[in-house]
């Protein structure tokens, strides 16, 4: 009996598989962060810490759900704003939405439509800050839902290192439009020929200056319908327009005219993924910036930034000192 012998397992492989676990675990985490980190961060998900209004000010796009409030204390005097608003809800479903800009009136009410897997274009808030310097939205309780909005303006002169830029170069180079991503110019004095396409679908593209929006729709349906909203004095044909492309001519493209003196000009998509895909941009100055002649330069005060159709002019806004 004192001969026999048990064989018994030594806990040493057992340590060691434990290392090995935790080894392959650690590798696992690393990689994971290190392939997150590659990842622009304009795809990346909006913020929902709504304790940090900052981050809605200075541009991020922000989620907002039942029962949430997010506020902009921040709008300039003689700048327009451009709230950018997408359903992100499930089940196609609606949001009903408060916006707040006066203590003297009563919040404004917006419907923000359902899509079908959230492929919907953006409903758009107007609002200038000769009128509030601040700007409130809500989902009140009830109304379930949930939306990411973004406030967009030319205003907003540190945006938040996350935003996805692009600075066009105006020598005719086409740009794909990509969702959330903005497009930035600057007008200088002379002629400038901006052509916008999209030979597949319809998409809605944003032009955004200091004092008006000029809302492009490429291919529209025969009813073709887009949810604005604004507040305040913000006034249609005035403070913004909304130009269409031919049916009868080349409804696939938009071509424009703009005369500019040392403006940013901001353009941003309204459209679902997809659209915008198959849309372009391009911008081409027509002029060189130096003075042709013996004549003085005028200076920016009382000058005017004037865009025109390939038909008629589109607008003509008095420029303002900035």
């Amino acid at each position: 009996m004192n001969n026999m012998k048990f064989k018994t397992s030594s806990p040493e492989p057992l340590q060691n598989s434990q290392k090995v676990k935790a080894r392959r675990k650690f590798i696992k985490l690393s990689l994971s962060l290190f392939a997150s980190s590659l990842i622009p961060s304009f795809y990346s998900k909006a913020i929902s810490n709504l304790e940090n209004s900052n981050s809605w000010s200075i541009g991020e796009r922000v989620e907002l759900r039942e029962g949430q409030t997010i506020t902009c204390t921040s709008l300039f005097p003689k700048r327009i704003y451009c709230v950018l608003i997408y359903n992100t809800s499930k089940n196609d479903r609606n949001v009903f939405l408060d916006i707040n800009w006066s203590n003297q009136q009563a919040p404004k009410k917006m419907t923000i439509p359902g899509s079908e897997n959230k492929q919907g274009d953006a409903s758009i808030i107007l609002v200038s800050g000769n009128d509030t310097s601040t700007i409130s939205l809500s989902i009140t309780t009830g109304n379930g839902g949930q939306i990411e909005c973004q406030l967009v303006s030319t205003a907003i002169h540190k945006p938040s290192l996350t935003l996805p830029i692009r600075r066009i170069i105006a020598n005719g180079k086409k740009y794909i439009i990509e969702k959330y991503q903005h497009y930035i110019g600057l007008i200088n004095r002379g002629w400038y020929h901006l052509t916008l396409e999209n030979r597949i679908s319809q998409s809605v593209i944003l032009q955004i200056q200091h004092h008006q929006i000029i809302i492009y729709i490429l291919n529209p349906t025969q009813a073709a319908l887009f949810n604005i909203t604004s507040v305040g004095s913000i006034t249609k044909n005035k403070d913004y327009l909304i130009q269409r492309s031919d049916f009868e001519g080349q409804p696939q493209r938009i071509e424009v005219l703009i005369q500019g003196n040392e403006e940013t000009i901001i353009w941003v998509g309204a459209s679902s993924k997809q659209a915008l895909n198959n849309t372009t941009l391009a911008l081409q100055t027509l002029s060189i910036t130096k003075v042709l002649s013996k004549e003085k330069p005028n200076p920016v005060k009382g000058k005017t930034l004037v865009c025109y159709s390939n038909k008629n002019k589109v607008y003509t806004v008095p420029w303002t000192e900035q």
